[in-house]
């Protein structure tokens, strides 16, 4: 127990950022935005982080971190022992550690800070980050669509948003009108009533063991959706 310290002080003390940073309002580690003016969109595939490895054809794919959240906790407990491997690849998008409508604010608050700390460290290390988004109500805009830096390409997942669209979707309005991504990449179903320009990724389930990802032809190159008027 450390007392007398704001938790601010305390992350600060228990897990300082290693190398520079800036901090959002709510003193959350700001993931830069990636140059990706040099990634071949209609050569990227993902690979999810189960299946990491050193090739030489990593400098066309992006590492998902997408599961439980006991296993994604293996990169804060260890966050520099993959970075060797992480700077082969075209990207590395962060842990996505999970964010419910029940959870404590707290919680949600610490699982924002691991993943934004872990990308912004990876950054300091030459790594290519793009960051995971994910979002709970809108009480939780203020931190989980935070300390992203504007124009940054973001990842997200759709898998089990289809029964909660109308949420889903104000989230996703939300997310991209703070951080107004150029390119936006999914895994999983489109959800009808998304707009924007995206790289759509089907895969058939996280949390198997064989991680297989499996990309979709006929969506390969990115493809815009405009709104109707």
């Amino acid at each position: 127990m450390i007392n007398g310290l704001t938790e601010y002080e305390k992350y600060k003390v228990i897990r300082p950022i290693i190398g520079d940073c800036k901090y959002d309002k709510n003193d959350m580690p700001i993931i830069e935005r990636t140059n990706t003016e040099n990634f071949v969109w209609e050569d990227i595939e993902v690979v999810n982080f189960k299946n990491m490895k050193n090739s030489p054809n990593n400098q066309s794919k992006i590492l998902t971190m997408f599961s439980y959240d006991k296993e994604l906790t293996r990169f804060w407990n260890n966050p520099l022992k993959k970075i060797p491997v992480m700077q082969t690849y075209a990207a590395v998008a962060t842990p996505d550690f999970s964010f419910y409508p029940t959870m404590n604010t707290n919680e949600i608050r610490h699982n924002v800070y691991m993943s934004r700390w872990l990308g912004r460290t990876w950054q300091n290390y030459g790594v290519n980050v793009l960051p995971t988004i994910g979002w709970a109500l809108p009480n939780t805009y203020d931190l989980c669509l935070g300390a992203v830096e504007k124009g940054s390409v973001v990842v997200i997942s759709t898998l089990g948003c289809e029964q909660y669209q109308d949420a889903f979707l104000q989230g996703f309005e939300e997310m991209k009108r703070r951080i107004e991504p150029p390119i936006i990449i999914v895994l999983g179903n489109m959800i009808n009533g998304m707009t924007g320009t995206f790289l759509n990724f089907k895969y058939t389930d996280t949390f198997n063991n064989k991680f297989i990802q499996l990309k979709m032809k006929e969506l390969s190159e990115p493809f815009t959706i405009k709104e109707v008027s």
